[in-house]
């Protein structure tokens, strides 16, 4: 009776190990197939996550930061039971991991449904294999960015070089500057499998300080679908912040793209507070593109920034240089193989940002007036 009782439980291990392995393999053909990703994501996933977000937005708390904390006490439970039956008494050893492995196929299948296939779908109908990026060009956006950065920042009260600077608005501010850019989308017809949002919503996170440490400016939590902030951040990080929060909310799963969302809207909103955050990521990311082929030109513009930039950028450096250390590095290079899991670039090169600037440039430059 025992050896029935024992071949039984392993060869519950054995299937559910291959339901695993099946849903790894179903999801890649699955997600192979554009036709079945824009269905998945347009009649299954923004249905759902619109009604999540109706629900979570109820709630003024991060929900999902209990999520996740209820998520890492079960998974820390079956760890520690697996390894305490190990080392004293293996009874109940396959029946703790085969619970544990049905507890990893339901947040998998959650996962892949809510987030996975993001990632998988096609947002731009454009040919990027045959964008080909000009420096001269890269340089072009630059100075214009730069110039329209140092036309809002004379808008903004001054600060020294250990202050970092202070904005008049708010992040309810910034709500509702998003509420309204976000239509701006029509306009550009290459961008495609996103929805927009009616009622836009952030948390300020529990774990701020500790993302700080991590540093994390903010995240996007797919399962209850809340753009978190860390509520420490400096005023010239939390705009350009929340609209890539916001970004990952509409659908668009790529940092990069996210990142280019931001930027497109940022740079139509009335806000000069909007306005420069999204100038002064702009035109730094620029640098760091053009560097590349020109670092000669880096360093001049760099040494002759205009001095309310310069400023606000040593500020930005010191603010943020009390939280470096080997943990935010460590999640970096975390985050970073995550993102490349899913076919995102990372976070240690953001090239694909800088193409999308440069295509969006190009196609304004070929409209006619």
């Amino acid at each position: 009776m025992f050896c029935v009782n024992t071949l039984y439980k392993r060869k519950k291990i054995i299937i559910i190990s291959s339901i695993f392995i099946g849903q790894i393999i179903l999801f890649s053909v699955l997600f192979s197939f554009q036709a079945v990703n824009n269905f998945i994501i347009n009649y299954i996933n923004f249905p759902i996550s619109k009604l999540i977000s109706n629900i979570s937005n109820v709630v003024i708390l991060p929900f999902g930061e209990f999520f996740y904390a209820f998520i890492g006490i079960i998974f820390l439970t079956f760890l520690t039971l697996i390894l305490k039956i190990i080392f004293t008494n293996r009874k109940n050893l396959i029946k703790r991991i085969y619970q544990f492995l049905v507890f990893l196929n339901v947040i998998y299948f959650i996962y892949m449904l809510s987030w996975g296939v993001m990632y998988k779908k096609e947002t731009l109908s454009f040919d990027k294999s045959k964008l080909v990026i000009e420096t001269k060009v890269l340089k072009e956006i630059y100075c214009s960015d730069l110039e329209k950065a140092i036309e809002v920042r004379k808008l903004i009260s001054e600060n020294d070089s250990m202050t970092t600077v202070k904005f008049t608005s708010n992040l309810d501010d910034y709500n509702k500057e998003f509420l309204k850019l976000q239509y701006q989308l029509k306009n550009e017809k290459w961008l495609k499998n996103y929805h927009f949002l009616k009622n836009p919503h952030y948390k300020l996170s529990f774990i701020s300080s500790i993302q700080n440490h991590l540093g994390i400016l903010g995240y996007y939590n797919p399962f209850t679908v809340e753009a978190n902030l860390n509520k420490f951040n400096t005023d010239l990080k939390q705009p350009s912040t929340l609209f890539h929060e916001y970004g990952h909310q509409m659908g668009f799963a790529s940092e990069s793209e996210a990142n280019f969302l931001a930027y497109y809207l940022g740079t139509y909103s009335q806000n000069p507070d909007v306005r420069y955050s999204i100038y002064y990521k702009s035109i730094f990311s620029l640098l760091r593109a053009i560097y590349r082929s020109d670092p000669y030109f880096v360093k001049m513009e760099l040494d002759n920034m205009y001095p309310q930039i310069t400023i606000d950028r040593k500020a930005e450096i010191n603010h943020y240089s009390k939280y470096d250390g080997k943990s935010s590095e460590v999640f970096s290079e975390l985050n970073n193989q995550f993102l490349k899991a899913n076919n995102d670039e990372g976070t240690i090169s953001y090239s694909n940002y800088i193409q999308l600037v440069y295509y969006l440039y190009q196609t304004k430059k070929a409209k006619p007036n």
